[in-house]
């Protein structure tokens, strides 16, 4: 006898984009988060991007593409072409009311020009163009490992 599957439909899902941004030099773009505020891993180095919001679930677009353009932009004032998906990792972790499925897709995005100039939002603080293993350096606090792992893809 079969058994049946039951169908999960997840309520609460949070869906994380970053960008490994590329310029044409092969550089790689990093940010550096406030240092105060209600945001998480204060003070390190991020990569471009965010969550998915629900202005971004739009019927006949593909809200990933356009969430991670719209997040890339915003943070950074650059605009990115060529994306590709080269990550993608999930976890359940719990928060009131009920648990909550993690998605994080990683990108690599391409921008024109060689370390062309960004324009900060008020999310961040510095930006630096580096070298893949400069980057992989970097400081990108207590994230599991998640910066790293999408840098590594490259």
């Amino acid at each position: 006898m079969t058994e049946e599957k039951e169908w999960v439909d997840w309520q609460n899902t949070k869906v994380l984009q970053k960008a490994v941004v590329i310029d044409g030099g092969g550089n790689v773009l990093t940010l550096k988060r406030v240092e105060t505020g209600p945001a998480s891993r204060l003070g390190k180095w991020d990569l471009p991007g965010g969550s998915l919001e629900p202005k971004d679930l739009v019927k006949g677009t593909k809200p990933n593409i356009e969430g991670l353009r719209r997040e890339v932009e915003q943070e950074t004032g650059l605009r990115i072409a060529d994306i590709e998906s080269i990550f993608v990792d999930s976890w359940v972790f719990s928060r009131s009311p009920g648990d909550i499925l993690g998605m994080a897709i990683g990108y690599r995005a391409r921008v024109s020009g060689i370390m062309p100039t960004v324009t900060l939002s008020g999310e961040h603080t510095e930006s630096k163009w580096l070298t893949k293993e400069e980057a992989l350096n970097m400081d990108f606090g207590d994230d599991g490992g998640l910066h790293k792992s999408i840098l590594q893809k490259v």
